[in-house]
């Protein structure tokens, strides 16, 4: 049977194999949103399985009229059957290898998105529930060089230092109506006491943080450990299950932590830089404004960032 569909292909016209006259070459051509079945490993050795939405491109030629397409799912099925769907950067480089041999193509992209789901604990109750995190994989092969890119988005909570500081309870104006209610000299006094640190509340909002970093593929960078620094720059974690106790946990830390969008950023530019496992970054912390009608955006990258 193989052999006859083999003869029969011979006979059947491949326009995409024709030569191209206008003498005009692509940057990229290829796959989008394909769906394919990943394993990400943890850190502790444990596998998550995942469904990726893949990208592959390849540059074509100015002489050639198109790419065969199904090369582009073969270089997948390949992947499937000798790594198990397992995916690290150092078989991302034999993909973008298989890519280059199949299409015959100088520069390749693949790209890997999916979702990353960690057990999160509650702070005080410990419930423990799941949580997604929007990740991708990228390799590169362009110009003979080759990129590993490894990008990560966390949702935390962020408290408006303005909002807290125009609400504590020292402010003058807010000092004489209390005044104005309290009979008792001692209450003022009180309430100016406590002051510097109670205020009447702060309006906060969700942080959509985005960080793309370049990564060598032989250097072991875990998800999850990226993960919780870009938390640890935020006014506060967010969390898929919380009890009245881990509300209060939350409330409190995001409160005695307040931070502007810009504050977010900087924060983990310095967190980035001071990584040595990342050779190049781009972040962005997009604020949805509670009191407002707009978000709020943040976003810089280092100096060697060429990708976009």
């Amino acid at each position: 049977m193989s052999n006859s569909i083999e003869e029969l292909t011979k006979t059947l016209p491949d326009v995409q194999n024709s030569q191209d006259p206008r003498g005009i070459g692509l940057e990229r051509v290829g796959l989008t949103n394909i769906k394919f079945p990943i394993i990400i490993l943890r850190k502790d050795g444990s596998q998550v399985n995942a469904s990726a939405k893949v990208k592959l491109f390849a540059s074509l030629p100015e002489s050639a009229k198109g790419h065969n397409l199904s090369r582009f799912m073969e270089v997948l099925v390949f992947f499937k059957d000798n790594h198990s769907s397992i995916l690290n950067f150092q078989i991302l480089e034999d993909i973008l290898v298989d890519m280059q041999r199949r299409l015959g193509s100088k520069d390749v992209y693949a790209r890997f998105e999916f979702d990353y789901y960690i057990n999160k604990k509650a702070p005080v109750s410990k419930k423990i529930a799941p949580m997604s995190y929007l990740c991708a994989m990228t390799g590169i092969k362009k110009n003979g060089n080759t990129y590993f890119l490894l990008e990560v988005n966390v949702v935390a909570a962020s408290v408006c230092p303005c909002s807290k500081e125009m609400s504590l309870l020292q402010n003058d104006y807010i000092i004489n109506e209390i005044s104005a209610e309290c009979k008792c000299s001692k209450d003022i006094e009180f309430y100016k006491d406590i002051g510097r640190f109670v205020g009447l509340g702060a309006h906060n909002q969700r942080s959509l943080i985005k960080i793309e970093i370049q990564v060598d593929k032989d250097d072991s960078l875990y998800i999850e450990d990226l993960i919780k620094s870009i938390e640890a720059q935020a006014s506060a974690p967010t969390f898929p299950l919380l009890k009245r106790a881990d509300e209060r946990w939350v409330t409190e830390k995001g409160y005695k932590n307040p931070k502007f969008s810009e504050d977010i950023a900087r924060d983990l530019q310095i967190m980035l830089q001071n990584n040595p496992k990342v050779l190049a970054w781009s972040l962005k912390v997009e604020n949805e404004e509670s009191i407002h009608p707009f978000n709020v955006l943040s976003s810089s990258k280092s100096v060697n960032w060429i990708f976009y």
